[in-house]
């Protein structure tokens, strides 16, 4: 099945999970995370998304977060991948759970016009099509992906994990610097410079979005979610929840259970 929603595409057949991702942003505010990893929305930037990384995204705006997206089946992927370590030019890509390049200007009317040209495949030639497109995105990747730091990587990553692991708990921003042993200053600076948002921003989104996978998956009540993760009232979850799904809890379940 081959579905296309404007320059948002998806390469899929039916019953067959998990997927990688790949992901190109024309908009700019707000965080992709992937385990204890997080990266920007940033115009111009290419994410790969390896099948089955626990991940997503956190817009500041979802009302207008543009990207195109193509979605590729384990067994695709295998076959570039087998073709590409043959060389071993790409071999640690397909080690990595998510893959972040920041993509000049210069080459950003090339690399939309590969997702673009998926809208032209025809069912005979879209496999061929979609292998083509995958080998010349990775050579973006290996142009431009963006490699963090390792002392950025070190206290991101040990915050991040901080937060996941008491994201129920009232979450307090010295706390997290005395766990990361980093000044709070430069531990908010850094985390805003990296995330786009605020460290309590992040807190707060982290909760909604874990929230939203409760309320698809589970039978939990609204006051069982909303204590669950952290937050100080249903009342205050239920107004925070709709402030940023643009809908009740209760309307999103019935929306995404059915």
């Amino acid at each position: 099945m081959y579905i296309i929603n404007e320059v948002k595409i998806l390469y899929i057949k039916p019953g067959m999970r998990p997927k990688s991702i790949f992901l190109c942003i024309y908009s700019d505010g707000g965080s992709i995370v992937s385990k204890e990893q997080i990266f920007p929305i940033k115009k111009g930037s290419l994410v790969l998304i390896a099948a089955n990384t626990y991940h997503y995204t956190m817009p500041d705006e979802p009302a207008i977060y543009d990207r195109s997206k193509l979605m590729v089946l384990p067994y695709e992927l295998d076959k570039i991948s087998d073709l590409l370590n043959k060389s071993n030019v790409f071999k640690s890509f397909f080690d990595k759970a998510i893959i972040y390049a920041e993509i000049d200007e210069s080459d950003r009317d090339e690399v939309d016009g590969i997702f673009k040209e998926m809208n032209n495949s025809t069912h005979c030639n879209v496999e061929l099509t979609l292998f083509s497109c995958v080998l010349r995105l990775l050579c973006f990747f290996d142009k431009y992906t963006v490699e963090s730091t390792p002392a950025t990587i070190d206290f991101m990553s040990k915050a991040i994990k901080y937060i996941n692991e008491n994201i129920s708990l009232d979450i307090d921003i010295d706390k997290i610097c005395s766990v990361i042993n980093i000044s709070k200053y430069y531990f908010c600076r850094q985390f805003k410079k990296h995330t786009g948002m605020t460290v309590m921003n992040y807190i707060l989104k982290t909760r909604i979005v874990l929230a939203k996978n409760e309320l698809k998956k589970t039978n939990l009540s609204i006051t069982e979610i909303s204590v669950k993760y952290g937050f100080s009232s249903t009342s205050y979850f239920c107004r925070v929840f709709k402030e940023e799904a643009n809908c009740s809890p209760l309307q999103y379940r019935k929306r995404e259970q059915i």
